[in-house]
């Protein structure tokens, strides 16, 4: 089942099981009611965190079993960023687009257990024809495997993942020192100059 379709279905089961309204779970989740409404008619494919803070917010955990994972793997995510740099739609979009596409990646592999993990990243991904979000990719991976200390798959190594000058995320020149020092290390030798609390706005 598609991404939209198996976030609609857990979204509205949840919803209708526990006898609330749209209004009601977008008020305990703090969302606004139109993101549940988009989220249930499978218009919108929410992130994994997204999905988590709403259905935690009901008082459940997320059953990680019931999310197809495996679209949040790498190769299936530089598919993806490959499709969405294709798109014909304002550049800003397209970035916005991307960002989100790695940052579910990142809240996925940071949700499943070293086995999981594996699994999502130790096939190499096809360049997606943006040198900067391949080493945004490869940052994420390496990142996780240093947080959890396992072991980095080697094509995150590859000289194409390394991004030479560095590349700001922000392209206000006023966020670049905030950006520079507090850059997690892996972004910083992948030359993705991110601030972490950047990396958790999803």
């Amino acid at each position: 089942m598609e991404g939209k379709q198996k976030a609609a279905e857990i979204l509205r089961t949840l919803r209708r099981g526990n006898d609330l309204t749209q209004r009601a779970l977008a008020r305990l989740a703090r969302v606004p009611q139109p993101t549940i409404a988009a989220i249930e008619s499978a218009r919108r494919e929410p992130s994994l965190s997204l999905l988590s803070r709403i259905v935690e917010s009901a008082g459940y955990g997320i059953q990680l079993d019931l999310v197809p994972l495996a679209r949040f793997g790498a190769v299936n995510t530089a598919g993806r960023i490959e499709r969405a740099l294709l798109e014909d739609q304002e550049p800003y979009r397209v970035e916005d687009s991307v960002l989100r596409l790695v940052l579910s990646f990142r809240d996925a592999i940071r949700h499943v257990d070293d086995d999981a993990l594996r699994d999502l990243i130790d096939e190499p991904p096809r360049l997606s024809g943006s040198s900067r979000w391949d080493a945004f990719l490869a940052a994420v991976v390496e990142d996780e495997c240093a947080r959890r200390s396992v072991s980095t798959p080697r094509w995150v190594n590859d000289p194409a993942r390394v991004l030479k000058p560095f590349w700001y995320l922000s392209n206000n020149p006023a966020l670049h020192d905030w950006e520079f020092t507090t850059v997690p290390a892996a972004f910083m030798r992948h030359g993705v100059l991110v601030a972490a609390e950047e990396l958790a706005s999803v």
